[in-house]
């Protein structure tokens, strides 16, 4: 049941010219920024702006109600949409990946396999914070009240980064970080990545069984 409903519910939403433009948009910004994994970040960036577009499709052809009567479990339904949300990041990190390669090839004639490996942890990572975030929310009040938690990591990490560069921390951080492995760092991405959606999913079912469709 749960593979039947990832896949109605990617086909409801999925195929959109809105959400192909997201994925031009990944394409676009690999071509365009020189530096290495920008793409796989906006791979994850444009994944926590399409959160909430199952949930906008839900309220538009009232697909709630549809859920209500249909013989599945609300845990099935939520963990349906977090498979159906995974793979349209899997799609774009993909999409990243390749044009990233394309790119770097085209340019300088080889790619370094550490920052593609560093790229895609943050990326995971972000995706599992954003899920984690957004998903509980908009599972528990719907898209009109909860369409802001679409913006929400972004605007998250864009703070954290103003803030960082207002106090001079930059420099610093970028001397903690030189220490660090890539090994450890893609550890890290991944279990962050795991817990977050752990999590989104636990909570999410938690709200949705309690709420009235």
């Amino acid at each position: 049941m749960i593979a039947a409903f990832t896949r109605l519910d990617l086909s409801s939403w999925l195929p959109r010219p809105q959400t192909l433009l997201t994925l031009l948009f990944v394409v676009v910004v690999g071509v365009l920024l020189p530096v290495p994994g920008m793409a796989i970040v906006a791979a994850a960036l444009v994944t926590s702006l399409m959160v909430s577009a199952p949930f906008l499709g839900d309220e538009r052809g009232h697909l709630d109600i549809l859920y209500g009567v249909l013989p599945v479990s609300r845990g099935t339904i939520v963990v349906g949409r977090a498979l159906s949300v995974f793979s349209y990041y899997l799609v774009a990190s993909v999409i990243a990946t390749a044009t990233t390669i394309a790119t770097e090839v085209a340019r300088e004639g080889a790619i370094s396999a550490e920052p593609l490996i560093i790229a895609h942890a943050v990326a995971f990572a972000f995706v599992g914070v954003s899920v984690a975030f957004q998903l509980p929310v908009l599972f528990r009040i719907g898209y009109s009240r909860g369409r802001l938690m679409a913006y929400a990591p972004a605007f998250l990490i864009a703070g954290l980064a103003w803030l960082v560069q207002a106090v001079g921390a930059t420099a610093s951080i970028q001397r903690s970080l030189e220490g660090i492995s890539v090994t450890t760092v893609g550890v890290a991405g991944v279990l962050i990545g795991i817990v977050g959606i752990i999590l989104a999913v636990a909570l999410s079912t938690r709200f949705y069984r309690s709420r009235e469709l």
